[in-house]
């Protein structure tokens, strides 16, 4: 189907999908917002996706949406969400954010508190998270509408997706949660899938560029990645590496320690870590 004024395309059976999210946050029955998730490796093509839906959304509600409803830090995120109503929001998720399981802690409970307190604004959000796992149940299973995966087929041609429906995002999250495995195919539609534009691509004639202000856009992000050790939470990320390295470096020298052994010699040497970090940086080391 053909969208927008910019006359670019998008999947029929996704667009069926988006017009009952956004009937959801503009009912005037209801007060609920919508969350949809936008998942998928760096690359592959969350931020296009996600401001093709968007600018969808937009002209189907009347609402506005450019680069300035486009955030990378949390914590702008839920200041704008809280103190605004029947906006169109993306969240960003910087790369980095989805490294360290200690780090993300703070970063995850954020996202959690704004959609607590936020449903009423009736917003329509679009996280683009670069994995899902990451994430708890709340924020993967409880609030989403659905989970649009994008993909690379064979590992070389982008711009694809397959949609995975909100009744089957638990089943998803449980099987990574218990068996570390990414079901995607088994719990995606068969009929929700396909491909979509490069909306941001200058080349390509029916881009979004005349109204998306792309320089802007990765100028906050680069901005973003660069207040890298800036902040509270960055700074703890830095220390939490640091200290992940030195780690490695003592289960290597002395790796005939047990684990509770190698636990106490951590703290010994001033490293105080959870035990799944500790565990998953000794499997690291093994590699």
């Amino acid at each position: 189907m053909i969208v927008t004024k910019f006359k670019y395309p998008l999947e029929n059976n996704l667009i069926k999908k988006i017009d009952l999210m956004i009937d959801r946050c503009v009912n005037k029955k209801s007060k609920k917002d919508t969350v949809l998730l936008c998942e998928g490796a760096e690359g592959e093509g969350k931020t296009t996706l996600s401001i093709a839906i968007a600018y969808y959304v937009a002209e189907k509600t009347g609402r506005k949406f450019d680069h300035k409803k486009v955030f990378f830090n949390v914590e702008d995120l839920v200041d704008f969400a809280k103190n605004t109503k029947d906006q169109i929001i993306i969240w960003d998720e910087p790369a980095l954010q989805a490294l360290a399981t200690d780090w993300a802690t703070g970063v995850v409970k954020n996202i959690t508190r704004l959609l607590m307190m936020a449903r009423k604004n009736r917003h329509f959000f679009i996280f683009n998270i670069a994995k899902f796992y990451k994430f708890n149940e709340y924020i993967v299973v409880d609030r989403p509408m659905g989970l649009i995966h994008v993909y690379s087929r064979k590992n070389i041609e982008s711009g694809r997706f397959i949609y995975i429906r909100k009744k089957n995002l638990e089943g998803l999250w449980r099987d990574y949660r218990f068996s570390k495995k990414r079901n995607y195919k088994k719990y995606s539609s068969r009929i929700i899938r396909g491909t979509f534009p490069s909306i941001l691509d200058p080349a390509y004639k029916n881009n979004v560029l005349s109204h998306f202000d792309n320089e802007a856009y990765e100028e906050a992000k680069d901005k973003a990645i660069q207040s890298i050790g800036e902040n509270k939470i960055a700074n703890k990320f830095l220390r939490w590496f640091d200290q992940r390295n030195n780690l490695i470096k003592l289960y290597k020298k002395e790796n005939n320690l047990s684990f509770l052994n190698l636990t106490k010699k951590l703290k010994q040497n001033g490293i105080d870590m959870g035990t799944t970090t500790i565990r998953e940086a000794c499997e690291n080391a093994k590699n």
